[in-house]
């Protein structure tokens, strides 16, 4: 506990899912929080789960995609809340569809977003860490910016830029003292995945079909991601520099045991 005590952090797509239990535990361990997701997004249970670690929060309705919007955002957290010390740049949307099915507006939007947005969030908290020689980002990315999956082209492209400006950017900002990494999720329950699955023939089948693929058995929860992000915004992270922390059950790393020949008795 208290592992973020007294700093200021900024969490963007904070209305929901991983946003939204990272704000939390961000509270939980000490930190006021700027909560930021689109004007339209609902905030207020993410100010609810901040105020009751008995922490501020300032709720922030900005489009990622407007830099000038991003930058003032950017400003009045610090006149309001003070500098900022720790920023989850997380903020995204996902599209599914085969690659000949996958449109231009489709590739655009997700462009525009989970690239543009990520990197005008990442530069806005470069620009006001900088001056205090200080500061830890988190971006996130996806296991499926390391491995591939039918109907992902364009969100992979998206996520794997988000892995390879994470690199630059730690390898550029830590002679200021500024900490870059990513959090990589695996398949994980948000309301944006849930939405995903209800457009689905059959969901029930197609969940327990990516469920049997996944070697722990099951999706990963928006809490599990958060306590990642959370112990690398921290102290405790120190040493992590342009890392990317994959949190996926082992999906892109193991054979879930069911799928091989392995007696239980060896």
């Amino acid at each position: 506990m208290g592992m973020m005590r007294n700093r200021i952090a900024l969490v963007t797509g904070a209305s929901s899912g991983i946003g939204l239990a990272t704000a939390a535990t961000l509270a939980r361990e000490g930190a006021d929080v700027a909560v930021l997701a689109r004007p339209q997004d609902d905030l207020s249970e993410a100010v609810r789960q901040v105020t009751a670690y008995g922490r501020r929060a300032l709720p922030v309705g900005v489009d990622v995609r407007d830099s000038a919007g991003v930058r003032a955002a950017f400003e009045r957290v610090e006149a309001e809340l003070g500098p900022i010390d720790a920023v989850l740049n997380n903020a995204g949307i996902s599209r599914v569809a085969p690659l000949v099915d996958t449109t231009d507006q489709d590739f655009d939007d997700l462009m525009a977003i989970n690239v543009a947005g990520s990197f005008y969030v990442l530069r806005e908290a470069a620009r006001v860490m900088q001056p205090r020689g200080a500061g830890a980002i988190v971006n996130t990315g996806s296991e499926l910016a390391l491995m591939g999956q039918p109907g992902f082209v364009a969100y992979t492209a998206t996520k794997g830029a988000i892995v390879a400006m994470t690199r630059s950017a730690a390898a550029e900002l830590v002679s200021w003292g500024i900490r870059v990494n990513s959090v990589c999720p695996g398949t994980t329950r948000t309301p944006l995945l849930m939405v995903e699955f209800s457009d689905s023939p059959d969901p029930e089948a197609e969940i327990a079909e990516i469920e049997s693929s996944v070697a722990a058995g099951r999706f990963g929860e928006p809490q599990e991601i958060a306590e990642a992000v959370v112990f690398l915004l921290s102290d405790r992270a120190s040493y992590a520099v342009g890392t990317h922390l994959v949190v996926d059950g082992g999906r892109s790393t193991c054979i879930p045991a069911g799928n091989i020949g392995v007696s239980q008795n060896v």
